[in-house]
């Protein structure tokens, strides 16, 4: 059995056996506990125990839950926000910078709450014992977290270039098993654009197959083409779908040339594309309109409208899977899907890179 918990000190989407998210839940309470017993027996100096043991002890287990379950969420948050092997200066001096503060203010509290309600006066280097031990059991508790984070990401980074290594075999293998002979095809569109030459729909729908065609024999050994290609084979593949379709397929690209430059994984948009064709009604009475546009943040947005198919086509999800797993080899980054104001959305970094 599996489940989702989103406290984890590991990544907020991961999956893990429910078992060893109890047996994690029951190691870090104990640890608490068991601090938290420890600095109010041995804390004499700060004269807790004139406010009586138990009094200190509940002081000692807010304070240690506090720092072991805020200093789990750092490390979560900064790893879920910062790539651990392209930005590790970066995640070191967020980790050490918001730790520091964060400490600083449970101490804080600490102290208000123990000359306040326990009635005992701290001198100042006792504050600075407790901010110190503070820090100590924090960088000690953080630093486990950052390396089972570090550990569990390289083994995702290693399975996912293997699984996306194993992929791109096993599609160089189909496309030799099931291409037909690159000359021959094109010998062949060609003879049939001149069959075609008085009927100038028929002849464009013949080019633009070629060219799709021709995109993918190019692009099949690349990992990233420049947006500029990738829009202009989106459009000719819905050429392609509108002769089919007609008016009830509107797609509206609204893409500056600002972003030509950028990368974009081969055959993204058409696959997207292709899904929302293949999963939505596209009829006159319930048109299938499809936006493609670049947001404020620099992503390419695919967004369809939502008339699911009365006998829906199976899905196998490969599509998506098969772009974030691409996405996420190049950059490190993932993509964005969801369903807003009944709309299907599908966000794509931009991203620089050499080409």
């Amino acid at each position: 059995m599996t489940a989702k918990y989103p406290d984890l000190p590991y990544f907020g989407n991961v999956i893990i056996p429910e078992k060893d998210y109890r047996r994690e839940y029951i190691i870090r309470y104990s640890g608490i506990v068991l601090i938290a017993f420890i600095a109010s027996w041995f804390e004499v100096d700060y004269h807790y125990h004139e406010g009586g043991f138990f009094a200190a002890f509940l002081v000692a287990f807010i304070r240690a839950a506090l720092i072991w379950n805020g200093s789990m969420l750092i490390i979560q948050y900064s790893v879920n926000r910062y790539n651990m092997f392209r930005e590790t200066l970066k995640i070191m001096v967020f980790q050490v910078s918001t730790l520091t503060f964060y400490v600083f203010l449970i101490e804080l509290g600490e102290i208000l709450t123990v000359e306040s309600i326990l009635k005992i006066t701290l001198s100042q280097s006792e504050k600075l014992e407790l901010f110190g031990i503070s820090l100590i059991i924090t960088f000690m508790i953080s630093s486990i977290y950052a390396a089972v984070s570090f550990f569990i990401q390289w083994k995702e980074n290693l399975l996912r270039a293997q699984a996306l290594e194993k992929a791109n075999l096993e599609a160089r293998y189909d496309t030799l098993r099931n291409q037909v002979n690159p000359h021959f095809l094109f010998n062949s569109l060609n003879t049939l654009v001149m069959l075609v030459n008085d009927n100038p729909v028929a002849t464009k729908y013949v080019e633009s197959m070629a060219e799709i065609m021709r995109y993918m024999l190019q692009s099949r050994d690349k990992e990233v083409v420049l947006v500029r290609d990738e829009l202009a084979i989106a459009r000719e593949y819905v050429f392609i779908q509108q002769n089919r379709f007609g008016d009830k397929l509107q797609v509206d690209f609204d893409i500056a040339e600002q972003f030509y430059h950028y990368a974009i994984p081969p055959l993204a948009l058409q696959m997207l594309l292709e899904n929302a064709i293949k999963h939505n009604v596209v009829s006159r009475e319930h048109p299938l309109q499809v936006k493609v546009y670049v947001s404020d943040d620099r992503q390419i947005v695919i967004e369809n409208s939502i008339t699911p198919k009365i006998d829906k086509e199976p899905s196998t999800g490969v599509g998506l899977e098969n772009i974030r797993n691409r996405y996420l080899h190049l950059t490190g980054k993932d993509i964005t899907v969801k369903i807003e104001n009944d709309r299907f959305i599908v966000m794509l970094p931009l991203f620089e890179k050499s080409i």
